[in-house]
């Protein structure tokens, strides 16, 4: 087994590309954390949506205001919509009601709160009766939220399939049958055979990635920083496979 641990840091540090990928995993995952709270934060924000409009629509039936509903629910949320609508409510003391409300839509840069709040005080200008407004908004996206979902954890099975069969079945499975019939006891000079496997499994890592960061709507850019750390351990896979399987 010590012999197998030793092999495989020589075959780290003998690899000129996981010699790049280590360092370029470490800031990959930092560049890439950014990202993935983004979307953690964004998803919280658009989740307690619908409950917020509800709750406005009941506010206003109960006689009070725009104003005050929206105050008044602010100080009943305990999530990061009812913390962010807080400083929104501070905010228009200094300034007016509805530009706080629009500072508050273009913080949580979220498009749903966006574009709701902006219907908000369309029909608020245009005196419409925001009770009904409101309560048909908090359905419509409530039904889009659950529907994104529903289509989201779809799709992420889907994904995270492709993730583990380009980087942990395939280069297993490789690795297993390199080792088994040319296992570095062997004599066979697979030091020729490694590189351009490893740059194969590194590529599969990159397509599965994008792949699935566009299927689940991520974009490409924030998807671009978890290609190093995926296809390191693809690599990893595949020598520690290799060199697991040379020991029988």
């Amino acid at each position: 087994m010590a012999m197998g641990l030793f092999g495989f840091f020589d075959m780290v540090t003998d690899s000129f590309m996981m010699s790049i990928l280590i360092p370029l995993t470490i800031v990959s995952i930092g560049g890439g954390l950014p990202h993935l709270i983004e979307r953690r934060r964004l998803l919280k924000i658009e989740k307690g949506l619908p409950e917020l409009l509800e709750g406005i629509s009941t506010t206003l039936g109960a006689g009070l205001g725009l104003q005050q509903a929206i105050s008044t629910l602010s100080s009943q949320r305990t999530d990061l919509l009812g913390t962010m609508l807080r400083k929104a409510v501070s905010r228009s003391k200094a300034t007016t009601f509805d530009a706080a409300l629009s500072e508050f839509a273009l913080n949580t840069r979220s498009s749903a709160v966006q574009r709701a709040f902006n219907l908000l005080q369309t029909a608020d200008e245009n005196e419409a009766p925001l009770r009904d407004v409101t309560f048909s908004m908090s359905l419509e996206f409530d039904r889009l939220f659950r529907l994104r979902q529903k289509r989201v954890l779809d799709l992420k099975g889907q994904a995270l399939t492709m993730q583990v069969l380009m980087c942990m079945l395939l280069p297993g499975t490789i690795g297993i049958m390199f080792g088994l019939f040319a296992g570095p006891e062997a004599g066979i000079p697979m030091a020729l055979f490694h590189p351009p496997m490893l740059l194969y499994f590194a590529a599969g890592a990159a397509f599965s990635t994008l792949a699935g960061g566009i299927m689940l709507g991520q974009g490409i850019f924030s998807s671009i920083w978890w290609i190093a750390p995926w296809a390191l351990f693809a690599q990893v896979m595949y020598m520690g496979t290799y060199l697991a399987a040379g020991l029988f």
